[in-house]
């Protein structure tokens, strides 16, 4: 079966997945990445690799009657930036990769999400391709636990680890989950990108809070404002202490730490820089 795949680094090892599978991935078509947040350096090795055709021309409705004329059968979507046009006057089947229990948590920035709502489960879902972002039918889902202690890299981590399993499930066999796939449900939400004013620290918020903004934003950062300056901040320590300091002061600092006090107690800040 003659695959292309749509995506960047994020669901990378999907794409290993299926080459080490032996699937016939023959276009890979990629996006821009400043390769700091947002990665696409493992993608160009394995096409390198594998001498697979590779661009990050974004796809248009004359690439999509390319791939049809080239006999491609199935195209996959994993993180991929940009709207596939309409599929329904091709052969072509496409499918997507969406790391959240569809249909909760439509969008293209959930993963902050289910930690920001302190969401007890989580998961991947394969669905259908639509016009519709993340509406289409569902493939295959499952689910996993939420830890109390969840980071935006675990559960990155654990939701890449579980879909490129799945996803060489679908693809093995596709006709069958093609023919069964089911509607979604009308308890539909969407989650928009989280703007700055969710990504920041407001220290008359409790330190339990703080602490799971920062968790929910890890390497992409979080932003706050201390010791007159704005900062982005990567990771911190928090915990509740009565105290007398000025809600937003640094009270306390070493080589390599700020803290600052918060409504409720003490914020250590880890891993932070001066926003440019």
């Amino acid at each position: 079966m003659k695959i292309a795949y749509f995506g960047y680094d994020f669901f990378s090892a999907a794409l290993a997945a299926l080459l080490a599978d032996g699937q016939d991935v023959y276009r890979v078509y990629t996006v821009p990445c400043d390769n700091q947040v947002d990665h696409n350096q493992y993608i160009f090795e394995m096409c390198r690799e594998h001498k697979i055709p590779v661009t990050q021309e974004r796809v248009d409705a004359q690439i999509i009657n390319q791939l049809h004329n080239e006999g491609c059968e199935l195209l996959v979507t994993a993180a991929y930036y940009y709207k596939i046009p309409d599929l329904s006057s091709t052969t072509i089947k496409g499918i997507n990769i969406h790391p959240t229990l569809l249909p909760i948590g439509r969008g293209v920035m959930p993963l902050p999400w289910i930690i920001l709502k302190n969401l007890k489960q989580c998961g991947v879902t394969i669905h259908k391709l639509t016009q519709e972002y993340d509406a289409g039918d569902i493939l295959r889902q499952q689910s996993f636990p939420i830890t109390e202690h969840e980071t935006f890299e675990s559960l990155s981590a654990r939701l890449q680890l579980l879909a490129k399993d799945l996803l060489l499930e679908v693809v093995t066999e596709i006709d069958r989950f093609w023919d069964n796939a089911t509607p979604q449900g009308d308890d539909a939400s969407y989650w928009p990108r989280p703007d700055k004013d969710q990504r920041s620290l407001d220290w008359h918020k409790p330190v339990e809070e703080l602490e799971r903004i920062c968790r929910a934003f890890g390497k992409t950062g979080c932003f706050a404002r201390f010791d007159n300056k704005n900062w982005s901040v990567y990771g911190l320590n928090a915990w509740t202490q009565s105290h007398n300091y000025e809600i937003g002061t640094v009270v306390h600092k070493t080589n390599s730490e700020m803290i600052v006090a918060a409504a409720d107690g003490l914020v250590s800040l880890l891993y932070f820089r001066l926003e440019l």
